[in-house]
């Protein structure tokens, strides 16, 4: 109870209705959330409210794209100028947009040439796949604008350079950045694809070297920031990792995902108090949501709190019946609370969803023996085996063989 209560008061402060500029971010989050859901309205009525407290440009080009996507071409477009009057290049992309789904094309076309030449550019690859320009790109107009070089060196090798890396071809990634190293010198690209390039081989240390400093530049990327609490959390740092995707979420307060990374981290620290507040936000966010709803079940479990952890596993397995692990999940909990009957149950479930499960054969197998079910047992274990448990091997050894 006191716990919930906590959550309660922690999100009467953190959105309360009277917004001031500190809350900038909290707004943008909890609207990126209802975009999310498919809840545009809900979503313009949070960014308006906002907007009539502070005119960050941010807030102009978010609402503007939920106008967007709520068919509200017009009220979009003047979102998006508003934008660029408040911070110069920042809507020339949403303009594009909004003029290719009116069919706009010379607008959709010099807005877009306008946005290649901002601080604000993607790379080509995002707009070559970005569907609001699906119903231009066969015309001549969008052809012309291609011939143009709009990305130096820098911008290409890093698209190189990351597909070789993502394809596991170190080798021909380190050759790439070899060829453009000396051009660019320690620029923040250069220093982010070195870290890239370290993980993508392995080396984690050398890569959160390079990694630490690029995201210490003003407005970093936010796949550097990604890479590096990524790799904070292979290195087995989680304390750092939960407090990088704190900065990051204070940049890019749109990427909902930090929050619920954050839980994750922060429970694998230790610290199970603040990742369950962490994963009840993202609940709050999301409700409903399959991973969210997982992740505070799992902390409940390990904190001995097993109504609780079958409440939240119950509660997937009534939203998502065609997943086995929200039966498995229900399951291990049951097997704590030595509730055998009840583990068998759902990790018959769960097997007849997925059958190859090793892990769920030998923990049904363990349920059935402590039910004093010997015979069906060894066959789960044996099952277990075959499908790569080797704990399964000592139990048909000790109660299977005669």
């Amino acid at each position: 109870m006191k716990f919930k209560q906590c959550i309660i008061l922690t999100f009467v402060i953190l959105y309360s209705s009277i917004i001031s500029a500190q809350d900038v971010n909290t707004i943008l989050t909890r609207a990126a959330a209802l975009k999310d859901r498919s809840m545009f309205s809900q979503a313009i009525d949070l960014y308006t409210e906002a907007i009539n407290v502070d005119e960050d440009y941010r807030l102009y080009t978010e609402r503007g794209e939920a106008f967007l996507m709520n068919g509200r071409l017009e009220d979009a477009i003047n979102d998006f100028n508003m934008a660029n009057n408040l911070e110069p290049g920042s809507g020339y992309l949403g303009l594009a947009r909004s003029y290719a789904i009116n069919n706009e094309i010379e607008k959709a076309i010099a807005n877009l040439q306008q946005h290649l030449q901002s601080d604000f550019k993607l790379p080509r690859k995002k707009i070559l796949l970005d569907p609001y320009f699906s119903s231009i790109e066969e015309t001549v107009e969008w052809r012309q604008l291609w011939k143009n070089n709009w990305y130096n060196q820098l911008d290409e090798a890093k698209a190189e350079i990351e597909y070789l890396v993502n394809t596991e071809k170190i080798s021909e990634a380190r050759d790439a950045l070899s060829e453009i190293e000396n051009l660019y010198k320690e620029q923040t690209g250069i220093i982010y694809l070195k870290g890239l390039i370290e993980a993508g081989a392995g080396n984690t240390g050398m890569a959160l070297e390079y990694l630490a400093r690029a995201v210490s530049e003003d407005r970093a990327e936010y796949s550097v920031w990604k890479l590096f609490i990524d790799q904070l959390n292979n290195n087995s740092d989680y304390l750092s990792a939960a407090n990088a995707c704190e900065e990051a979420i204070l940049i890019y307060p749109e990427k909902t995902e930090l929050i619920l990374l954050k839980s994750e981290n922060l429970r694998m620290a230790g610290d199970r108090k603040s990742a369950l507040e962490a994963a009840e936000i993202y609940r709050e966010l999301y409700p409903g949501n399959e991973a969210a709803s997982r992740q505070a079940g799992i902390i409940a479990r390990d904190n001995g709190e097993y109504n609780r952890a079958i409440r939240l596993f119950s509660e997937n397995i009534e939203n998502y019946p065609g997943n086995a692990q929200c039966f498995t999940d229900r399951a291990g909990v049951y097997l704590k609370m030595k509730s055998w009957n009840a583990a068998i149950y759902d990790y018959s479930m769960a097997l007849d969803l997925w059958p190859r499960d090793g892990e769920a054969y030998y923990n049904k197998g363990v349920a059935l023996l402590n039910s004093g079910k010997t015979t069906e047992a060894c066959h789960d274990f044996r099952m277990a085996l075959r499908y790569g448990n080797r704990k399964a091997s000592g139990m048909l050894s000790k109660y299977c063989i005669k």
